[in-house]
C-alpha cells in the first residue's frame, strides 16, 4: 500500500514537471475517444429506435372487395391459429375512413365525396416477441399469401431490411474506427511517455546503479499512463454529455414532429464505465510499451 501510494505520487510529480505533453496527450486520447463514443451513441440509439419499433410490428393483411362477411369469419379464425399471430383485428372499410378522417383532422374535408367503400377491409395482425424480426415475419407472410381471401400483404419489409443494414454498416464502422483509434492512442501515449522517460534517463540510470527495484522505476510510469487513459476518457464522456445537452436542448425541438415518439438517449452507465476503463487499459499498454522500449536500455 505505502509502495503504491509513493508510485502515485511520484507518478503525479512526472505529471506535473511533462505539463504541456501530458495535457495535449489527454486532450488526444479525449479527441479520439469522443469520435469513437460519438459513434457509439448514434449507433445506440439506432438499434433502440429499430427495437421499439419491431416490438410495434404489424402485419397488415388487405382482403378483397368481394368477400363476404362469412368468409371473412371463417378467414380471420384461420390467421388466429397461425405460427406467430399474437392477435388479430378486423377493420372494415367504414372503419378505414374513419381513422383516415382522424388522422387529417381539420383537413378531413379533403374526403368529402369519397364513400368507404372505395378502401378495403383489413387483418391488423399483432405479432408475438419472437416473431418481431424480419426472418420471421416473412415466415408468417409465407403462410397468409395462400390465402385467395387477401389481396396485399404490407408490413413494411424494405423499410425494416433497409434500416437494419444501416445499423449493421453503423456498427461496422464504428469498430474499425475504434481499432484505428485504438493504434493511434496506444501510439501516442507511449511516444509521450518516451519524452517523458528521455528526460528521466540520467535519474533512472542512477537508481539502476544503487540497485533500486525495476518495478520501483517502472510503476510510476504505468501509473502515469493510466491517469492518462483515464482524464482523457472522462474529458470524452463530458464531451460527449454536452454535444448530448446541446442535441437535446437546441436541435431536438426544431425536429419535434419528425422525432415525435421517438427517445434520444444517453449511453447506459455499462458503457459508459467500459470505455473508461477502456481508457485506462490503453493507457497502462502504451506505457508499457514506452518502457519495454527505453527502460531496458537503462538497465
Amino acid at each position: 500500500m505505502v509502495f503504491l501510494r509513493d508510485a502515485m505520487m511520484r507518478a503525479l510529480r512526472n505529471m506535473k514537471g511533462n505539463l504541456f505533453p501530458n495535457l495535449t496527450t489527454i486532450g488526444i486520447i479525449a479527441i479520439t475517444i469522443l469520435l469513437f463514443s460519438t459513434f457509439s451513441l448514434i449507433a445506440f440509439n439506432l438499434t433502440s429506435f429499430l427495437k421499439n419499433w419491431e416490438d410495434k410490428i404489424e402485419v397488415i393483411a388487405y382482403l378483397r372487395k368481394e368477400i363476404s362477411s362469412n368468409e371473412v369469419a371463417g378467414l380471420l379464425e384461420k390467421v388466429r391459429l397461425l405460427r406467430g399471430v399474437e392477435s388479430v383485428k378486423y377493420v372494415s372499410s367504414s372503419e378505414a375512413m374513419a381513422f383516415m378522417e382522424a388522422q387529417l383532422g381539420p383537413q378531413k374535408n379533403l374526403l368529402d365525396g369519397v364513400k368507404p367503400a372505395v378502401l378495403p377491409s383489413s387483418f391488423e395482425i399483432q405479432l408475438k416477441k419472437d416473431y418481431r424480426v424480419t426472418a420471421r415475419i416473412k415466415e408468417l407472410v409465407s403462410q397468409l399469401r395462400p390465402f385467395q381471401q387477401i389481396e396485399e400483404i404490407q408490413y413494411g419489409q424494405e423499410w425494416v431490411e433497409t434500416f437494419s443494414v444501416l445499423v449493421h454498416i453503423l456498427r461496422m464502422t464504428q469498430w474499425i474506427l475504434g481499432g484505428l483509434l485504438l493504434a493511434a492512442m496506444i501510439f501516442i501515449i507511449s511516444n509521450t511517455l518516451q519524452m517523458t522517460i528521455s528526460s528521466r534517463r540520467e535519474e533512472i540510470e542512477i537508481m539502476h546503479m544503487v540497485g533500486a527495484n525495476p518495478s520501483f522505476i517502472q510503476v510510476p510510469f504505468y501509473i502515469e499512463g493510466l491517469l492518462q487513459g483515464l482524464f482523457g476518457a472522462g474529458l470524452a464522456m463530458l464531451g460527449l454529455l454536452l454535444l448530448y445537452k446541446i442535441f437535446f436542448f437546441y436541435i431536438t425541438p426544431l425536429m419535434k414532429g419528425w422525432l415525435a415518439g421517438i427517445a434520444i438517449l444517453f449511453l447506459p452507465y455499462e458503457s459508459i464505465a467500459w470505455i473508461l476503463s477502456g481508457g485506462m487499459v490503453l493507457g497502462i499498454f502504451g506505457s508499457f510499451i514506452a518502457s519495454m522500449r527505453i527502460l531496458r536500455y537503462s538497465g
